[in-house]
């Protein structure tokens, strides 16, 4: 009888403390320098929100990322989750908020290239989620390069949308050499290059093309961190994923891939908080 009770007050603790968890997020900060930034410059990343909100209309989320003052909003991918429409809604207006403090940049992530197929139940619902996200002012990137300014700083920003067999689950589907300079050509090499590319897989393949600093999301932390050795399982469920959360340098170039705010199907943060990212540009000196 004592350890059935034991038990169950075991559960009853860790479901009380996911419900905990998963209404909390953190600011982690990141500093990248290099000769191409000429005067600082603070943004914010945002990844796998899934329709997630911290508190009313996402007030917590809006008022972080306000307090860093960032001179743009990256997203990487996956505002949403592709089969609950009330997500589109949540989404909709995590971006009211946002447009209002900075600069907006979108990227898709797999549930929006999902979305894109007009065979998907929810593909009108999508198209008309985003053409609300268009007329607030965000602008929306599929597979493109554009200059943007950051304060004084001309960077190129390009964002990366993969085909959907690149998320097969429970692989890693390979990427050919050649990808990248096929699907997007590289604008303006003598500028600071930043890359939106949801899924932190083919992180390498990202530093090689040319991305001084690429932003990354999907994983989610790998759900399940094990202290001192990393995260578990990826949401496409594949064991310890070699590019699951934080920084890696890879040749001189910077992915920065985010926990992400938001979870889908697995409801699970362990000793893996969702987090929001401020990551400051540096001149090198």
């Amino acid at each position: 009888m004592i350890i059935l009770v034991t038990i169950l007050l075991a559960i009853l603790i860790y479901f009380l403390w996911q419900k905990w968890e998963l209404s909390r997020f953190e600011v982690n900060r990141y500093q990248i320098r290099s000769p191409k930034i000429k005067e600082p410059v603070t943004v914010a990343v945002i990844a796998d929100l899934h329709g997630f909100s911290y508190g009313k209309k996402n007030e917590r989320l809006l008022r972080e990322t306000a307090d860093m003052n960032p001179q743009a909003i990256f997203i990487p991918g996956d505002m949403l989750v592709s089969k609950y429409p009330d997500t589109y809604d949540t989404a909709y207006e995590a971006f009211e908020g946002l447009i209002k403090i900075a600069p907006v940049y979108y990227s898709y992530g797999n549930h929006e290239s999902r979305l894109r197929d007009p065979e998907r139940k929810h593909h009108l619902k999508f198209q008309q989620y985003l053409e609300k996200v268009l007329a607030l002012g965000v602008t929306v990137l599929e597979t493109e390069s554009r200059s943007i300014c950051l304060g004084s700083n001309e960077v190129v920003l390009s964002a990366l949308e993969l085909e959907l067999d690149y998320y097969e689950k429970g692989m890693i589907v390979p990427m050919e050499e050649s990808y990248m300079k096929e699907k997007l050509p590289l604008m303006k090499p003598e500028l600071f290059q930043i890359l939106l590319a949801h899924n932190p897989a083919y992180a390498p393949r990202y530093a090689a093309w040319g991305a001084d600093a690429t932003f990354c999301g999907h994983n989610h932390g790998g759900l399940v961190r094990i202290p001192g050795i990393g995260s578990l399982i990826s949401p496409q469920l594949t064991f310890f994923p070699t590019y699951d959360a934080g920084e890696f340098k890879i040749g001189g170039h910077h992915v920065i891939i985010s926990r992400g705010l938001g979870t889908h199907t697995f409801h699970v943060r362990v000793f893996n908080r969702a987090e929001l990212l401020a990551v400051e540009f540096l001149p090198e000196s």
